[in-house]
């Protein structure tokens, strides 16, 4: 399976919408069903709290509660960005999110009450991110990493580079990521690595010879590569 960086990944979601006609709303719609389904078969029905940010991840985040809600969990989502910065596709999918009935509010901060008894998904970030995490988000993040709770995060862990996996100020520490089409190279390299938890890569639709182009020049070696690469043991051999 191919690692990828941020800038390859982004040209395999154009080319995806582009050329082969899946809009992103269906991607995203995809995605969030993935998670939902992770998180389902990991918990028991449960208290949720989708922290999401006003980019595409944070639309991931808000299909995700969306879904749980229909399934009668108890999903509540924490924006973290003003309504006027929102990406169009998570407008869309925030204003579905209200529609179904979700709770949803905008937020600054979080408090003990927020996360008492909850698994908390994290939609703050996703591999787009360019700069290091500050202010009331890295607030936020560290706050959430103190709280004594299972997070699951959203393609990776935010405040985590897609490329290098180094941490960009402040960044989630998750027992659990859902990332899609391929991994990244940050979900491999420490700390990045660390901060992922247990890592889920799930098909949401990208074509497949997007994802194993020769193009994309690094592949991560699995448990039946590594096997190959050993040498058969003879039998009457010790060690």
């Amino acid at each position: 399976m191919k690692a990828v960086t941020a800038a390859e990944m982004s040209s395999i979601d154009r080319m995806t919408i582009s050329t082969y006609g899946i809009p992103s709303a269906v991607l995203m719609e995809r995605a969030g069903l993935a998670v939902a389904d992770r998180i389902c078969g990991l918990f028991k029905k449960k208290k949720v709290i989708v922290l999401a940010g006003g980019g595409n991840n944070g639309g991931d985040g808000l299909v995700v509660a969306r879904i749980l809600h229909s399934r009668g969990w108890n999903a509540k989502v924490l924006l973290l960005a003003e309504k006027a910065r929102l990406s169009p596709d998570c407008l869309a999918r925030y204003q579905s999110a209200r529609t179904s009935g979700v709770p949803v509010e905008f937020r600054t901060r979080l408090t003990k009450r927020d996360v008492h008894g909850a698994v908390a998904v994290d939609a703050i970030f996703g591999t787009g991110l360019s700069k290091p995490v500050s202010g009331k988000t890295a607030g936020i993040i560290s706050f959430l990493n103190s709280a004594d709770i299972q997070i699951v995060s959203v393609d990776i862990p935010s405040g985590i580079s897609a490329d290098s996996g180094q941490i960009m100020g402040e960044a989630v520490r998750a027992d659990y990521t859902v990332t899609f089409g391929l991994p990244k190279r940050g979900h491999f390299l420490y700390p990045g690595a660390d901060y992922s938890g247990t890592l889920f890569v799930e098909d949401i639709g990208f074509p497949q010879e997007l994802l194993t182009t020769y193009n994309l020049r690094v592949t991560a070696i699995e448990q039946t590569d590594a096997s190959l690469l050993l040498p058969e043991r003879p039998k009457y051999s010790h060690k």
